[in-house]
């Protein structure tokens, strides 16, 4: 068995039949990344939610359409500061995607924010560049 300080001597005649051969002990683990869809008709749901961010594996979409009926601006405003407070210090990204649906991320997923196509337009794209 050859010692670490064998490996780090200076010698000035190498022999090729010395080497360390490393062996990975563990495998490298498969990071599963979840899409989870929250529908939050109670401020108290919003724990859910922000228990998946910090999780840091999930793509999480949340209605808030149960909120917005009842018209509490407030309640609304409180709920989406708390998500938005939660992925900020994961360092994740959050966006609105209509008047009623927020989609928060992990750190290492991005939200594009480019111009969106609708159905037509891309598929008239698609005939000028045929």
């Amino acid at each position: 068995m050859v010692s670490l300080g064998d490996i780090f001597k200076s010698k000035k005649k190498e022999t090729s039949d010395q080497y360390v051969e490393v062996i990975p002990t563990q495998k490298a683990e498969e990071v599963k990344i979840y899409v989870r869809v929250f529908r939050i008709k109670d401020p108290s749901e919003v724990k859910a939610v922000v228990d998946s961010l910090r999780e840091r594996n999930y793509i999480v979409f949340v209605d808030i359409s149960g909120l917005n009926a009842g018209k509490d601006l407030v309640e609304v405003k409180r709920v989406v500061s708390r998500i938005k407070s939660v992925v900020d210090a994961i360092g994740g990204d959050i966006a609105a995607v209509s008047k009623d649906w927020i989609i928060a991320t992990p750190p290492y997923v991005r939200i594009w924010r480019g111009h969106q196509m609708s159905a037509v337009e891309e598929v008239k794209q698609e005939d000028q560049q045929s």
